[in-house]
């Protein structure tokens, strides 16, 4: 009876990883930026699609309302600036971030329950730190102070709000530093 019931748990282990190691190899795939796309749709078009693909939403310059269906996408040909980036639930991952580059007309960007999203992410936010003025990092539980500090470097920012991260063990000290360091933002560090 032991023995079926360790080899039941052990099957169960065994499947449970795979299943995992399979989601992560696909997220890991819809995250990767395909430099023959972006040059023929443009940094713009090429980043919505890579947010798109992983669930996120996304709002043009000159729109009131966020996109979040992949094929309701404008036509190729359409010239669009990317303003806003809701990211809410997404799979999004680091080395996805690299679809950022050139996005010169990027101006929010909300982070809130991404379950992949990790330290080194944070610090690809240089492709947008001409442009980005509102940032949320929110319940992305593997952000801690690491990821956070990475953030100074976005000099344009005015607002961050960040709250929710559970691995944060120094929120005061980090919330002293980022306010420091980034004079022209208003940083909320809630709890």
């Amino acid at each position: 009876m032991a023995l079926t019931s360790s080899l039941t748990t052990c099957k169960n282990i065994i499947y449970n990883f795979s299943k995992s190691s399979l989601f992560h190899w696909v997220n890991l795939q819809f995250n990767v930026v395909d430099e023959e796309r972006r040059k023929i749709v443009g940094p713009d078009r090429s980043c919505a699609e890579w947010i798109l693909r992983n669930g996120g939403k996304v709002k043009w310059a000159n729109t009131t309302e966020f996109e979040a269906d992949y094929n309701q996408l404008p036509k190729e040909e359409v010239s669009l600036k990317l303003q806003e980036i809701d990211a809410t639930g997404s799979t999004i991952m680091t080395n996805g971030f690299e679809h950022l580059k050139d996005c010169k007309h990027l101006n929010k960007f909300i982070l809130d329950e991404c379950s992949y999203l990790e330290n080194p992410a944070l610090k690809e936010l240089h492709y947008v730190r001409d442009s980005l003025l509102f940032l949320q990092v929110s319940r992305c539980g593997n952000i801690t102070e690491t990821g956070l500090l990475h953030l100074v470097s976005l000099q344009k920012l005015k607002t961050l709000i960040i709250f929710g991260l559970p691995y944060v063990k120094e929120r005061i000290k980090i919330l002293d530093t980022l306010k420091n360091d980034m004079k022209q933002c208003e940083v909320t560090f809630n709890e």
